[in-house]
């Protein structure tokens, strides 16, 4: 079933109604979401002016459609069952290799955004990141709600999280909570009311402003070393919009400057971000109250006609329109504050100061070249045209189907004519879905290529083939096509619109359901009014194709008006630059020289030591040169650029067809003993009679088959109970339509089973990608427990046909599957886990295994890019055992490009020389890449500060700087002879999970058993496989480890993390661990991010690495020394306790049940499940089921108990408050910020470089902690699950 691409479909209202209370009901949403959304949607305007979209996610208000008791005693089938909610997360087992405890992983909850229609862009000019310092006041207490820290503790203590973000045009936030399984008001709708008194009644004041101030200054020291953020604000500073100094921005010192009556200068030329500087110093010097002019800007644009609201909660659509009534009819309709410098936009319904603007580049600054320092060592080329906005466009896209054409990977394309000659890496072309590349005002088209060393040189003449491309796309264009009838049309050829609509229609129609919090935030920014969509197509508008055909028209007006030589700015940003004599050179910098080519200058007319002092840009700090390109080269792109084919030795052509769409979307099905059925994963009441009475259990149907008789075939349904005790029941009536439905099945059917032997009850139905939970269905269960806290039911352990299982296993290869049954879409996860003999001995074997990696998918680019626009994608990536493959998607032709990709990584096998598959020039190509990749590594404290502690606990993981030392000189022999030896012995290890039956997987088996066996091949026995040893931190008083300082001298952060090592995994301390970082980790942000606002990044959370529990404290500051945050988290660790001891019973199991509820939480797609199982099987645990282990120990966890575990492992101090010991670690990554911040930065020595005494710092650590915990192993758990 296609998705509808009519604007006006069937159902959709046209002409809005209006209700008895003023509601305007909008337009039918249902007829326009994907085919397999089964939520319900209702479009509203409230009578203060609110534009509100409700969303009834049907699947979770299914688990909470019967409200009462069932009595296991009663004699009544009349009774009702009392519904516990569903909606819980999913927990994420923190490990080396996903180090972020704060990542949700596709949790089912209840969400909410609203997005008001200001930005950046209206910032006034005099407090420029006004809009952005609004944006965190507002989570700092309401006259409802004042206690500081109120919202997000609510949210955290119930399992829920919250965020926003400051775009140009418009601000949005948000936020996720579990489900009530009640009538809401615990949680969902007290959230609900709590976030919309952010809009009618916020403090903006006190105190706080001064530490959110703060909060921002850090929050941009963190991100200041980012060259993109630094291009982007570089931009901005020379857009030369003030119409006198081409590159220099005109800087605002009052208000009066926008009042006048010429408007000098574009919105796009303000700093977005705001700072100290900007929202502090700049505006006090001149007088300005910074918070009066923060309140009048609040009143001034938050109002409800100026807002877009997105509520979705598991209840009916009409309760969840009275709460949004309730909740948000107290938001002023119109500005509490008018302003005469804002005029109302009457086709959009908001309030805006944008209407004169248009292009955000003055001509001054056009026809230019900026030549950039970067912060890391790169070669980038930025070729950006400023366009008409985008917007209006949406029903054809045609900015996104010349990106298409521009940025292509495959043959004929300009990343592989560039490539051909050694001159890139890898391309990106289009408007970006960011506010200041996509606006109303603008859109700016960029062509983004990364270079060589090579390319750098020849830069012009990379520049020369892109406009060769767009003379090509003009030569075509004019040329025209035959059309069915005949006449010759002007345009491109029609297959390629088609194509792009057809992906898009197939994407669309098999979305996954994603994250709430995603669901809900999408939908609130494409109904901003600069998006410009209508709202009848909010859903999919920014996803389909609705046109026939591109508007040629604007393609036209595109190619042969916009993008030309003329039109366009150069942004060169190039590490070449920073040899520069008046700059200071970094102290880790490295040669650059590859194969004898020389490190300096580029073959053109700019020579740093002559270009004099280059220009700062003043908030970055980013330095660059300006020149404009000279005439003789603007005629040379200008005659590139004209209708006409390129030259034959450009190689270049349009796309070629993709012969990876998927053509067979057809759901394979599934075995007979283990058949499909509407019942399966049921929770239900099985009433058995017994003489006069009746009981009643509970049970969870789990296994269907029709088993084959002489007569008629028997349907049977196994019933699993409450002791795990096992019962085959013949299904009654099973042609009965609701039995046949899976849409028709609701909570209180009821039905026979054994010949009427046995009535049943449903009590719950499972939600999509929910698996099987056992509910009782009753509120006097004895899992339930004081004050109506209910313990989340534990579901019954899956057969062993739900779970992945092992198919193949010969020769050291070995295969599992498991048949997706949840997610019904046609769509497949192929992962292939290779271990290689003696990876972890040495840097050189790990930075070529990395290099080999680089050179396979380098090869690979023009066919896997093409498959990658049939949404099939396919990675490959190396780690310290061997390399990992992946290739998913639509699963119609997954097999064809996994042989596609196996062959090539097979071709290296018992190799002298590199395989032919490797073209002239690409291994000094992807080797220069690749030490870049090595110099770039760990540039910033907050990032290192994590590889740092994994380096020391991991000795067989080699760092970047030794890898770039072994690496810097090797040649194409010692490459080939060092991966033949690596690729002699091999251990496989893959699964094939999804839209697979047993004979796809068979097939998949049998097609990596033929690759990896066409050469010779020897398999690792089990007992020699890599073992992931992992150092035992020492008992100590005070915490050993590494101080190290930053790798970038510039970096002005410096990063702590406190590890506290628990020990080898049990069940027990596992779940204490994931209790205590529930527990800590709001107060940990609160106290020491938001209170002492120590810096803008704070977190803790568990760790498990390679099976060994620990927990980690982090902070990252610019503002107090690395030992001072030691001091202040221990502090805080000591200060906590009593609040632990003093926690009442009821805030406890919130707690303890909202763990429980996010352990067991269904996943949202079939990609989350497969990591998960993908996880269970690399890590060699093969726990498939450890949720439910967890729960069931989480429920045996007493305060008492959890205050024994915290006492032992994590206080500094025991209770005489003398200092105890602790199995603890301090790493610290020391910037070079001003003040106390750089304290204890080491010394450094630039003459061995940063990296190798960085390197040093961890051998002496590893010299004095020799003590491993040993091999790993999981044998107290079950075995594989095999055929």
């Amino acid at each position: 079933m296609a998705p509808n691409m009519n604007t006006k479909s069937e159902g959709t209202v046209a002409t809005s109604s209006i209700n008895n209370d003023g509601i305007i009901l909008g337009p039918d949403l249902n007829a326009t979401k994907s085919p397999l959304d089964k939520k319900q949607y209702r479009h509203i305007t409230l009578p203060n002016g609110l534009k509100c979209v409700l969303i009834c996610d049907t699947i979770a208000m299914r688990q909470r459609k019967l409200e009462g008791r069932y009595d296991d005693c009663s004699s009544s089938e009349d009774d009702e069952s009392t519904m516990e909610d569903g909606m819980e997360e999913d927990d994420d087992d923190d490990s080396c290799s996903n180090d972020n405890s704060n990542d949700d992983k596709g949790l089912r909850k209840a969400a909410t955004a609203l997005s008001v229609n200001v930005g950046s862009y209206h910032d006034p000019p005099y407090l420029q990141g006004l809009s952005h310092f609004l944006e965190h006041m507002l989570f700092l207490g309401t006259e409802s709600y004042p206690a500081e820290n109120e919202y997000d503790a609510f949210l955290s203590q119930h399992g829920g999280d919250d965020n926003a973000f400051t775009d140009m045009e418009y601000t949005c936030y948000h936020y996720c909570i579990p489900q009530d399984g009640s009538d809401g008001e615990k949680t969902v709708w007290k959230a609900l009311e709590m976030f919309a008194s952010f809009f009618i009644c916020p403090l903006l004041g006190g105190d706080q402003a001064e530490r959110e101030l703060n909060a921002v200054e850090s929050e941009f020291e963190l991100n200041k070393c980012e060259d993109e953020n630094r291009l982007s604000q570089l931009w901005s500073f020379t857009c030369g919009m003030d119409g006198e100094a081409a590159i220099m921005g005109k800087r605002y010192s009052n208000r009066d400057a926008e009042d006048g009556g010429e408007r000098p200068f574009h919105p796009f030329a303000k700093f977005s971000w705001g700072n100290q500087v900007s929202l502090k110093t700049e505006p006090e010097a001149n007088g300005i109250d910074v918070m009066k002019e923060l309140r009048e800007y609040y009143h001034t644009h938050y109002y409800a006609k100026n807002m877009r609201l997105v509520v979705m909660a598991g209840y009916d659509l009409d309760e969840i329109q009275r709460r949004v009534v309730k909740c948000f009819g107290g938001v002023p309709s119109d500005p509490r504050i008018p302003s005469p410098t804002y005029v109302k936009d009457c086709e959009r319904g908001c309030i805006t100061n944008l209407h004169p603007y248009k292009l955000p580049f003055h001509p001054s600054s056009l026809g230019k070249i900026y030549r950039i320092i970067p912060v890391k060592d790169r070669h980038t080329l930025n070729i950006t045209w400023q366009i008409p906005s985008m917007c209006p466009h949406w029903r054809s896209k045609p900015a996104d189907y010349i990106a298409h054409l521009l940025g292509h990977e495959a043959s004929g394309s300009i990343l592989s004519s560039l490539k051909h000659r050694g001159w890139a890496m890898g391309c990106h072309a289009g408007t970006g879905d960011d506010g200041e590349s996509d606006a109303s005002t603008h859109a700016l088209f960029t062509f983004q290529v990364s270079l060589s060393k090579s390319g750098m040189r020849c830069w012009e003449e990379v520049v020369r083939v892109v406009f060769s491309y767009i003379g090509m796309l003009r030569h075509h264009f004019q040329t025209g096509y035959t059309d069915s009838n005949g006449y010759t049309v002007s345009g491109l050829v029609p297959w390629i619109y088609d194509e792009l609509k057809s992906i898009a229609a197939l994407s669309y129609q098999f979305e996954d359901e994603g994250d709430v919090t995603d669901t809900v935030e999408d939908i609130a920014g494409s109904m901003c009014p600069w998006w410009n969509l209508p709202d009848e197509r909010v859903l999919d508008g920014d996803s389909l194709l609705f046109d026939d055909t591109v508007d040629n028209s604007v393609v036209k007006d595109l190619l042969f008006n916009y993008l030309t030589p003329e039109n366009s700015r150069i942004d060169l940003m190039s590490s070449f630059f920073n040899q520069d004599g008046n700059d200071e050179m970094p102290e880790n910098k490295q040669s650059d020289e590859v194969d004898g080519e020389p490190s300096g200058g580029i073959n053109d007319s700019f020579d740093v030591g002559k270009a004099g002092v280059p220009m700062i840009e003043p908030r970055f700090g980013t330095k660059f040169w300006v020149e404009s390109i000279s005439d003789d080269t603007l005629q040379q792109w200008s005659e590139a650029a004209s209708p006409q084919l390129p030259s034959s030795d450009l190689m270049l052509d349009l796309p070629p067809k993709n012969p990876f769409i998927p053509t067979n979307l057809d759901l394979k099905p599934l075995p007979e003993d283990d058949a499909a059925h509407p019942l399966l994963n049921c929770s239900v009441k099985v009433c058995v009679t017994a003489g006069k009475k009746k009981s009643w259990y509970p049970a969870v149907a789990t296994q269907y088959k029709i088993e084959k008789n002489t007569k008629s075939d028997i349907p049977r349904i196994l019933l699993s109970y409450e002791d795990d005790d096992k019962k085959w029941h013949v299904l009654d009536s099973p042609h009965n339509k609701a039995l046949t439905d899976d849409n028709l099945l609701e909570p209180g059917y009821e039905g026979s089973l054994d010949g009427g032997k046995v009535k049943f009850r449903i009590i719950a139905v499972p939600k999509q990608g929910e698996g099987a939970v056992l509910r009782y269905g009753d509120a006097d269960h004895d899992d339930d427990v004081e004050d109506g806290l209910a313990f989340p039911p534990i579901p019954p352990a899956a057969l062993p046909s739900r779970l992945p299982r092992v198919i193949f296993d010969k020769h050291c290869i070995k295969m599992w599957h498991m048949q997706d049954r949840k997610f019904h879409r046609p769509v497949a996860d192929l992962r292939i886990k290779v271990d290689c003999d003696g990876v972890g001995d040495s840097a050189l074997k790990q930075g070529c295994l990395e290099l080999f990696c680089r050179l396979c998918a380098d090869a690979l680019v023009e066919t896997c890019y093409l498959a990658s626009t049939s949404e099939l994608g396919s990675s490959l990536s190396s780690n310290d055992t061997g390399f990992s493959v992946r290739v998913c998607g639509f699963d119609d032709k997954l097999l064809q490009l996994a042989k596609i990709v196996l062959d090539v990584i097979t071709s290296f096998r018992e190799k002298t020389e590199l395989p032919s598959i490797i073209k002239e020039g690409r291994f000094n190509a992807c080797l220069e890449s690749l030490l870049r990749g090595y110099r770039n590594s760990g540039m910033k404290s907050s990032s290192f500060v994590t590889t740092l502690r994994l380096l020391c606990l991991r000795p067989s993981i080699k760092s970047a700087a030794s890898k770039l030392q072994a690496m810097e000189s090797i040649d194409v022999s010692t490459f080939c002879t060092t991966m033949s030896d690596m690729l002699k012995r091999l251990a496989v290890e893959a699964f094939y999970h999804g839209n697979a039956a047993r004979s796809d997987a068979d097939s998949a088996a049998n097609l990596i058993y033929e690759s990896f066996t066409k050469s010779e091949h020897k398999g690792i026995p089990k007992k020699n496989l890599p073992g992931k040893f992992v150092v035992k931190a020492k008992q100590t008083f005070g915490c050993e480890g590494v101080t190290a300082p930053s790798l970038d001298i510039n970096e002005p952060n410096t990063a702590v993390e406190l590890y506290l090592q628990i020990g080898k995994d049990s069940l027990l301390d596992r779940c204490l661990v994931d209790l205590i970082a529930h527990i800590l980790d709001e107060p940990f942000y609160a106290e020491l991010r938001t209170k002492q606002q120590l810096g803008y990044s704070v977190s803790c959370g568990s760790r498990w690495t390679y099976g060994v529990i620990g927990m980690s404290f982090k902070v990252v500051t610019s503002i107090v020394s690395s030992v001072e945050v030691v001091k202040r988290i221990n502090n805080f660790l000591v200060e906590y306790r009593s609040e632990l001891v003093n926690m009442n019973q009821n805030t406890y199991m919130e707690h303890l049940i909202g763990l429980a509820k996010n352990k067991l939480e269904m996943f949202d797609s079939l990609e989350d499940e497969c990591a998960w199982y993908w996880g269970e099987i690399t890590e060699g645990r093969y726990d498939f089921e450890t949720h439910r282990e967890e729960v069931h120990c989480l429920r045996s966890i007493t305060k008492e108990g959890l205050i024994d575990a915290y006492d032992r492992w994590f206080m500094p101090v025991c209770d005489k408050g003398q200092h105890k010991k602790r199995r603890g670690l301090v790493f610290q990554v020391i910037g070079s910020g001003d003040g106390d911040v750089s304290s204890g930065r080491p010394p450094t020595d630039p003459a061995i470089g940063l990296g190798v005494q960085v390197d040093e710092l961890i051998a002496q650590f590893h010299n004095t902690t020799k003590d491993t915990w040993g091999r790993i192993t999981f044998s107290h758990l079950k075995r594989a699950n095999t055929d």
